[in-house]
């Protein structure tokens, strides 16, 4: 298979193209299949490993989930083991959320070349969930889902699905308000919508009026971690909760179980769970593509056992995954998580481990009878959301002037931050001024109406009182806090009273979306973050509002912020990886080091990845979370 870059090339050069990509053909007819599957094929509970996976099924060899560069030494692996992992967060287990994670195209190792780098796809982009797709014009992209392609409950997966998905979700304005902007065109609300074409029993076209090249982005989850269930839902499971198959006096007995009036609307959501809420204990029973379907949650054990209907092989016809189960654990916070690395009772964990922990992990690995993987972070796991639309007027003014978020930064003693709590495991950062400089940050911070001070020390605003910033975190990664602390020090170097206050995950979205956080502390930067150098780094919720309702809601953004809006839908035209692409991207990189929307700490970091001593196929170099999305391919040595 050419490198897609390869393919951006030529389209560029033509007025039309079209192209394919295929799975890897594969004439193998005799599979193989789990012991504990097996045994329920000989009891009558199960049809027989031929019956339940697709005609051609997608097969995983060397370099297709994670590049060969990044896994070297992939082999065919050995049925049977558990996963143990554990979870700080109700019903939230993100490295299960990941492994789960199926998208309708796939690219190894999630796809990207270095974060920091120009934009490519590596190893080009294939058929997943989908087998085979092309594309006309940049618009027009035709897709065809794979023969005996199976739900988890053996029903086979149809265009009837994706048709249901398109107009009786998406079009239905009771349980899709605002059609998404990820299926407009430039990923924007201000966007034309796409139209669906059913062909047949397994073709379908996905047709918008204009270019949208970066499309294919979204559908291998790169962006946003979009899986499947936004286009392809369990029709036959849920038409029996929507008015349109199931007469509102039959859905009355279960609008009253749940405490519903007619709003038949608000049970089908109860009752479809996307790719995001698979992970919680009510999903139990929702039909999935994924590896591992959730089976039993309770006393906050959630167990995992694989899909006896995947549609993966390995290349000797073993039907995936080769691990039987996941068991995680819930406990009380990240901090719990990790004494149960050391303990020995975590087989694989990535979201929660960090490099604050390494010297710990690595004392305890022989002990705990696991290794420490070093690899790459797929974001920039801390920085500083200065809320530019904060309720407070007089605060608005000050941080909303570029100058005070430049000697914020400039206050900030990041080669302390380096070594003290990422062991020199990252790098200054290079999307926002980074230089370590107390003189001239309180030169700055004078200029900008902060130049009188209380009997302690501390400036104050305007109004005469003394200017505060109260920095709020979760304890998402073991390094918010030390980090915090640290920038809480740094920043009284300057006149600047900071507090640290920690609050709760579940809060901090809420908290941040209500306007209600002055300054929050969070990774960012990620894959995941659509437009992350341009409007995805804006850190001002009223800003954000009127975007994402294009004007209806929110407050009306200043010119600058428009500016990223332009190169946003730009960009989202162009083809991934094109030159003209990579030219919008250098852009936004640009805007973003010129305005400062969000203080980034440190960029290129580590991220350590604990796995079982005994388990294989781990990747060796690349995204620690690219081993998450080919956990299909792990297995035990013995």
């Amino acid at each position: 298979m050419k490198r897609l870059l390869v393919f951006l090339l030529v389209f560029s050069l033509l007025s039309s193209v079209m192209f394919s990509f295929n799975s890897i053909s594969f004439a193998q007819k005799k599979y193989s299949e789990a012991p504990m599957l097996a045994e329920l094929v000989r009891q009558g509970k199960l049809p027989p490993v031929e019956k339940r996976i697709p005609e051609n099924p997608f097969i995983v060899g060397p370099g297709v989930l994670i590049t060969r560069t990044d896994l070297p030494d992939w082999k065919v692996g050995r049925y049977g083991g558990t996963i143990r992992t554990a979870h700080s967060v109700a019903d939230w287990a993100p490295d299960i959320f990941v492994m789960n994670n199926e998208h309708l195209l796939s690219t190894p190792g999630i796809g990207l070349g270095k974060l920091w780098d120009p934009p490519t796809i590596r190893g080009g982009i294939r058929g997943n969930i989908v087998e085979s797709f092309d594309v006309k014009e940049s618009r027009i992209f035709t897709f065809k889902l794979r023969k005996g392609l199976k739900w988890s409950d053996g029903q086979p997966v149809t265009t009837e699905d994706i048709r249901f998905t398109y107009e009786d979700v998406l079009m239905n304005d009771k349980l899709t308000p605002v059609f998404p902007a990820r299926f407009r065109v430039g990923n924007s609300l201000k966007g034309e919508p796409m139209k669906l074409n059913i062909v047949d029993e397994y073709t379908f076209q996905l047709i918008f009026p204009k270019p949208y090249g970066a499309f294919l982005e979204i559908l291998t989850g790169i962006i946003g971690w979009m899986g499947y269930t936004d286009l392809l839902k369990p029709a036959h499971y849920l038409k029996q909760f929507h008015i349109k198959y199931t007469p509102l006096e039959k859905l009355k007995p279960l609008l009253e179980k749940e405490g519903f009036k007619d709003e038949w609307w608000q049970l089908f959501n109860l009752k479809d769970f996307t790719n995001w809420e698979q992970t919680q204990a009510k999903s139990i029973g929702f039909p999935v593509l994924t590896p591992w379907m959730l089976v039993k949650a309770s006393g906050g054990v959630y167990e995992y056992e694989r899909n006896p209907y995947y549609f993966k092989v390995d290349t000797a016809g073993n039907q995936l995954p080769y691990i039987d189960r996941i068991v995680s654990t819930q406990v009380q916070d990240v901090e719990m998580v990790n004494m149960r690395v050391l303990t020995g009772d975590i087989d694989f964990l990535r979201e929660s481990a960090s490099l604050v922990k390494i010297p710990l992990y690595k004392q305890n690995e022989e002990k705990g009878g696991f290794r420490t993987v070093i690899l790459d972070l797929h974001n920039d796991p801390s920085a500083v959301f200065i809320n530019l639309t904060y309720k407070d007027q007089i605060w608005r003014k000050i941080v909303q002037d570029v100058r005070f978020r430049k000697a914020i930064s400039m206050a900030i003693n990041r080669k302390e931050i380096i070594d003290s709590v990422y062991y020199g495991f990252a790098s200054f950062s290079e999307t926002v001024p980074s230089s370590y400089n107390v003189s001239e940050a309180n030169k700055i911070l004078d200029q900008v109406g902060l130049d009188k001070k209380d009997s302690e020390g501390f400036r104050l605003r305007p109004d005469g009182k003394r200017f505060e910033m109260l920095i709020e975190c979760g304890a998402q990664a073991p390094d918010l806090l030390p980090v915090g602390e640290l920038i809480v020090e740094h920043l009284k170097a300057v006149g600047i009273k900071a507090t640290l206050k920690r609050i709760d995950p579940q809060l901090y979205g809420q908290r941040w979306s209500a306007n209600e956080i002055q300054v929050g502390l969070l990774w960012c930067h990620g894959p995941g973050e659509v437009n992350r150098y341009t409007t995805g780094a804006i850190r001002a919720p009223e800003w954000t509002r009127w975007i994402n309702t294009d004007g209806k809601e929110g407050e009306e953004p200043p010119l600058w912020i428009k500016k990223a809006i332009e190169i946003d839908a730009k960009r989202w035209q162009s083809i991934t990886g094109s030159d003209e692409y990579v030219k919008l991207w250098r852009e936004g990189i640009a805007w973003h080091k010129q305005y400062l929307p969000l203080i980034t700490i440190v960029e290129r970091a580590k991220q350590p990845l604990i796995v079982s001593a005994k388990m294989r196929n781990i990747p060796r170099s690349g995204f620690a979370i690219a081993a998450n999305f080919s956990a299909e391919q792990f297995f035990y040595e013995k």
